[in-house]
């Protein structure tokens, strides 16, 4: 179950402080080959996580979302392979960011199946994405971890919009605990080796 003390840390009075530290604090891995490289197996250790939180709970509550959940874990797939090439093929760069960046579209797709059924406040809703807009464009074109872990804290903090009492916050608690997940899973990682086959990709949902 999510803890609410840590959904906190996910809210919206401190996205755009997140945002932040995500562009500029990126955890180092000791065989990790520059900073490209490590902000990309941060990513992909973001993503992985989250994809595993709700794949627990789309192969069991929520099935509905199948279709979106498969589309974002073949997205991981792709990147998790594009990572594994560039790993060993350094000059493979252009072809990894284009994956991750594929990658972050599909995690945003899945997100907005969640919203929909959340019932989320949509003025709420626009307004932290419209904040997290000029946060984002502060920082130009970088790349990978301030991505995803934007949109995994953007699906956070809409998903706090819904009410306890609300039918519909089960999903939204669901979102939460995989923002969650990401985030301890990153921390975790942050001073430590690479490890391909802690970030294996994602199952789909049969």
């Amino acid at each position: 179950m999510f803890n609410k003390r840590k959904l906190s840390l996910a809210g919206i009075v401190v996205v755009p402080i997140l945002f932040s530290a995500g562009c500029n604090t990126q955890p180092y891995h000791p065989n990790q080959l520059n900073a490209f490289d490590g902000a990309s197996y941060n990513s992909l250790t973001l993503a992985h996580a989250a994809l595993t939180s709700l794949r627990a709970e789309v192969s069991g509550a929520f099935p509905r979302y199948k279709p979106a959940f498969n589309e974002a874990a073949a997205g991981y797939a792709a990147a998790f392979q594009a990572y594994t090439v560039f790993r060993s093929q350094p000059d493979a760069k252009a072809a990894l960011s284009v994956a991750l960046s594929e990658l972050t579209v599909d995690i945003v797709g899945l997100e907005n199946a969640f919203a929909v059924d959340m019932h989320a406040n949509p003025q709420a809703a626009i307004a932290i994405r419209r904040r997290a807009s000029r946060v984002r464009a502060q920082f130009g074109s970088n790349i990978t971890v301030a991505d995803i872990l934007t949109e995994l804290k953007i699906a956070a903090a809409i998903a706090e919009t819904v009410p306890a009492a609300q039918p519909y916050f089960a999903i939204a608690a669901a979102v939460i605990e995989a923002t969650n997940q990401a985030i301890s899973a990153e921390s975790a990682t942050a001073g430590q080796p690479i490890n391909l086959n802690a970030i294996q990709p994602v199952q789909p949902v049969q």
